[in-house]
């Protein structure tokens, strides 16, 4: 997915919400922003950002805005968890249930500028209706998967992940975070924070840039992704940077913006679960 015109007002505001974050300087604001928007348009929207994002921490010196929030969006949604295991246990269809709550997480989103109340949130995670279903594809790729690849997206995210980690069977599963901090993504510290580190193997993706850039990625996730039988891509940063690659992938996410909601064929807001052609085929397994 390439960059399209509607873009451009879009991450003019995500960079000005971000250098404002970092410093009350209003000068240095309209530096960060001037600098923000010369970025390339043949890259992907998520890149687009990125240019936006460095040229912010370039400019006001600010290499991790978001971490306060990061911090409490992980302890908040790690409180909701008790009652969202009990929830799920209840539930008749366990694994669709655990994929709807990690959609509904994708809602903690600080670049997007989405307004979210984690209780709220937690209320309906289990039933958030779907505009794209292929949960019955990814069900059967699952039961004969031996290894699973989740990428991961935003801090306090991930607590809701890892319910559905958790249904999957976490011994199969590696976890992708951040290499380092960009808006509110998922990194290591946040895996310990929510204890993924104690059930799965968590890696990084080698880079700290939004989504999954294979051109920027590193050789442990390069080689994970390869070597997946099942991936699961959290989010619409990853969605952009993974559309387009040839393998079995299933995009989870909600749709934030009319253009990623174009891609996928659903109306603005709608939850998706998307399987990618190789994935949804019969012959999808690997080996």
């Amino acid at each position: 997915m390439k960059v399209k015109v509607d873009c451009l007002p879009c991450v003019g505001r995500q960079a000005l919400e971000t250098a404002r974050r970092a410093t009350s300087d209003e000068a240095v604001v309209e530096r960060a922003m001037r600098q923000a928007l010369t970025g390339p348009f043949d890259v992907t929207p998520a890149e687009f950002s990125m240019a936006a994002y460095r040229a912010v921490a370039d400019v006001t010196g600010v290499a991790d805005p978001y971490a306060l929030e990061k911090r409490e969006h992980n302890a908040a949604a790690m409180s909701l968890l008790p009652a969202l295991r009990e929830a799920l246990a209840a539930s008749p269809d366990r694994l669709a249930a655990a994929v709807a709550a990690a959609i509904a997480g994708n809602t903690i989103d600080l670049g997007i500028g989405m307004r979210f109340d984690l209780d709220e949130l937690a209320g309906r995670a289990l039933s958030i209706p779907l505009g794209r279903d292929d949960t019955p594809v990814l069900k059967k790729a699952l039961s004969r998967a031996r290894s699973v690849l989740y990428v991961a997206d935003n801090a306090g995210e991930i607590a809701f992940d890892r319910l559905l980690i958790e249904e999957m069977g976490p011994e199969r599963v590696t976890v992708a975070v951040k290499e380092g901090p960009i808006i509110n993504d998922a990194t290591m510290e946040d895996a310990r924070a929510v204890g993924l580190t104690e059930i799965c193997r968590v890696i990084t993706t080698g880079c700290d840039w939004i989504g999954a850039p294979l051109p920027r990625v590193g050789r442990e996730f390069a080689r994970a992704l390869s070597d997946a039988e099942v991936v699961i891509s959290k989010g619409q940063g990853n969605f952009e940077t993974l559309d387009d690659w040839a393998g079995p992938i299933f995009f989870l996410l909600l749709a934030k913006c009319p253009c990623v909601a174009g891609e996928l064929g659903v109306r603005l807001g709608e939850a998706v679960v998307a399987a990618s052609p190789i994935a949804a085929r019969p012959t999808s397994r690997r080996r």
